[in-house]
């Protein structure tokens, strides 16, 4: 069973969580940053505006302990109103002690189990403390100008982080409902959105086996266009295909139906005829006939293989004029049976990328060709050079030349020329032409200086 594949809905949704997710946390590092900074968080900033007015209202009465502490238990109530720290509640109290410029206490806040505060050092200063309970309380001490007093105000240090939770969570709510109204959208959005690609989905599942007629939607959008566009491109590639293959098939039954009829009638005649010399004759026609119906299905079986587009050529470096040497010389046997001359003129050494196999099939075909048509006793030329980054390869031979209205159709399966007597398949340089493309290169048949057909082939 085949694995459900990924939602593009569920993946647009996480996507979203986790960008309100990684804002959040953002979010609290700036707050924590704001609310803690040392020396200017708003806790260190409330605590030193605190300890600097309690300094200089307890500066301004330093003489008379008993009014500085009935004054500034008066005031320390509506001075926590006024820093906010009446929000907080009676368990997180702001605590206070004034001392004079000895560090002897002169009065403090009235609060079971306070800490005792740490001094000021030359300027004034944020720091943290601890009580008997273990508390942990964020204090600030500060001179009043004239340094007559020393105020140390703390408060807890857990009255800071509770705020911060509060905005947090506060703002972690409000980030959930946006979530909640941004997915409902994206939801519908999608929905919406995807409505032309099931359609399409639709069209293609109803379509039967073989109907590759371009498909029509109701309306195009942007972004629906380039996928109809992609498939209705594979859809008439695929349909070109099948007509070639069609043609193929049909072309490939008619070139193999006569010589097929000729080794049968020979075969009949072979086993009718009682004359020795007739069977002779009869017998070496039915070999030819084999040897014809051989070479067109290894021809067929070629240029099908050059025609897969599924298994890729296997490239080497390889010495390509060590292979042309090769090739012809394989091929002088059928050059002296007809009486001609292969001349060969390349460098000691070409190194070259491609795919043996078929350069030799190239070679073969394209000297094969020019055997056939050139003249008995003729020279055919095989010339290989260098020009810039290309190797190229010329085949000439002295027959009677290829007119230029016929040096593309040359290169169809199966077609040839008007008035051409000597045997063959067709199919050759359709061969020849589908490997080098395949290569990179490009072959064609150009105008030579003097009588014959002259093949150019580069890569």
């Amino acid at each position: 069973m085949s694995a459900r594949p990924p939602s593009l809905m569920r993946q647009l949704l996480l996507w979203q969580a986790i960008a309100l997710l990684v804002a959040w946390m953002g979010l609290g590092l700036l707050v924590t940053s704001l609310v803690l900074g040392p020396g200017h968080g708003a806790v260190d900033q409330r605590l030193r505006d605190a300890a600097l007015l309690l300094a200089d209202a307890a500066a301004l009465q330093a003489d008379d302990p008993a009014a500085m502490a009935n004054h500034l238990d008066r005031m320390a109530p509506r001075l926590m109103a006024h820093l906010g720290w009446e929000a907080a509640g009676p368990a997180h109290p702001m605590v206070f002690q004034v001392h004079d410029a000895q560090g002897h206490p002169l009065h403090a806040s009235q609060l079971p189990g306070q800490p005792a505060l740490p001094p000021a050092t030359s300027k004034d200063q944020s720091h943290e403390i601890s009580d008997a309970q273990g508390r942990r309380w964020r204090g600030f001490s500060a001179w009043d100008p004239q340094r007559r007093v020393e105020v140390r105000v703390a408060e807890p240090a857990s009255l800071a982080w509770t705020a911060i939770a509060d905005v947090l969570m506060s703002t972690l709510g409000s980030q959930l409902g946006v979530f909640v109204w941004h997915g409902l959208v994206i939801w519908l959005s999608l929905r919406v959105g995807f409505k032309p690609l099931r359609q399409l989905a639709q069209r293609i599942a109803d379509r039967p086996a073989g109907d590759l007629r371009p498909i029509v939607l109701d309306r195009l959008h942007a972004e629906t266009a380039p996928v109809l566009r992609e498939i209705n491109a594979l859809l008439a590639r695929e349909s070109t295909r099948l007509d070639l293959e069609h043609h193929f098939l049909a072309d490939a039954a008619h070139e193999l139906r006569t010589p097929l009829a000729a080794v049968s009638a020979q075969a009949h005649l072979l086993l009718q005829e009682t004359d020795a010399q007739a069977r002779s004759h009869a017998g070496q026609a039915l070999r030819q006939g084999i040897e014809r119906v051989s070479h067109l299905l290894t021809q067929l079986l070629t240029l099908a293989k050059a025609d897969r587009q599924d298994v890729q050529p296997v490239h080497s470096c390889l010495d390509l004029a060590e292979l042309v040497r090769q090739r012809v010389a394989q091929l002088s046997s059928l050059a002296r049976a007809r009486r001609m001359v292969l001349e060969v003129d390349a460098p000691p050494s070409l190194r070259v990328r491609g795919d043996a196999p078929g350069l030799c099939s190239v070679i073969d075909n394209l000297v094969d060709n020019a055997l056939r048509h050139a003249p008995a006793g003729s020279p055919v030329t095989i010339q290989l050079s260098v020009d810039g980054p290309h190797a190229v390869l010329h085949v000439r031979d002295q027959g009677p030349g290829i007119p230029e209205t016929e040096r593309e159709r040359v290169f169809e399966r199966f077609y040839r020329m008007p008035g051409t007597t000597e045997t063959g398949t067709g199919l050759g340089l359709a061969i020849v032409r589908r490997i080098v493309a395949r290569h990179g290169g490009d072959i064609r048949f150009i105008e030579p200086q003097g009588a014959g057909a002259l093949a150019r082939l580069t890569w």
